[in-house]
Order: C-alpha cells, then sequence, then structure tokens
C-alpha cells in the first residue's frame, strides 16, 4: 500500500542543468518549465497547480533562440502524491542530471498518518531519496 505524502519546498541544482538536458522530462507532464525571470512567489504559485514540480531557471543563463532558459536552477514542489511517485521522479531527475550536479536543499513532507512529518533529501546519483522523521 503506498502512503500519500504532501510535500513542499524548493531545492537547489548545483551547478544549474542545462534544460536540454532535461527538455525530454517536461515533454512527458511530470515536470513544467516556469518561465524566464520568475520570482520564488511566483514558482511557488506555478508549483500549486498541475504538474506541481517546476523547474526554475538560472537567472544568469539567458535564453536560447526559441526564448527558453538555457539553465535550471531550482526544483520547486507543492504536491501530494504517492511515495514512490516521489521515489521514481527523483531517482529519473537525477539520472537526467548527471553525476556532474547534484541537489543542494531539502523538502518537507507530511503522510496522511498522524505524525508522519519530516524531510526529503534528494540525491543526484540515481539512488532513492533519503527520507527522514523529525
Amino acid at each position: 500500500m503506498a502512503v500519500t505524502y504532501n510535500v513542499t519546498g524548493t531545492i537547489q541544482m548545483v551547478p544549474p542543468v542545462p534544460l536540454a538536458q532535461l527538455w525530454e522530462l517536461t515533454a512527458g507532464g511530470a515536470y513544467r518549465v516556469a518561465p524566464f525571470g520568475t520570482t520564488a512567489r511566483q514558482a511557488l504559485a506555478l508549483a500549486s497547480e498541475e504538474p506541481h514540480w517546476v523547474f526554475v531557471p538560472d537567472a544568469d543563463s539567458g535564453t536560447d533562440s526559441q526564448g527558453r532558459p538555457n539553465a535550471i536552477q531550482y526544483l520547486c514542489i507543492d504536491t501530494e502524491c504517492h511515495s514512490f511517485v516521489i521515489n521514481d521522479r527523483f531517482k529519473v531527475l537525477s539520472g537526467w542530471m548527471g553525476e556532474a550536479h547534484e541537489f543542494d536543499g531539502e523538502l518537507d513532507f507530511e503522510g496522511d498518518d498522524e505524525g508522519d512529518v519530516g524531510f526529503i533529501e534528494p540525491y543526484a546519483d540515481g539512488d532513492a531519496p533519503e527520507w527522514h522523521q523529525r
């Protein structure tokens, strides 16, 4: 039985990941790209809408000839989904990011069981993220 978690927060991708490297992820519908110049507050607003997993462009990367951001700096999440979905998305994302990039930060979670509260540390080496209880 999968547990449903409410997950919120923003994590940084270090260094910024070229959008071309992640473009196929956005085509699948699990992630969306915020417009270039999106503020942290705007990113949170976007993350409250489907599909809830929002790539935020690196402000220093500029755009390509089609106006798309050249690189992604943050992943902003505000969603309610099953634990296996969260794990799978992080594994896929870390695989696309590659070994030269890593996640910096953590996401907060609250499960549907009372007292099931903590934070998630995502990894960039292809392993599943670690869930820590508070």
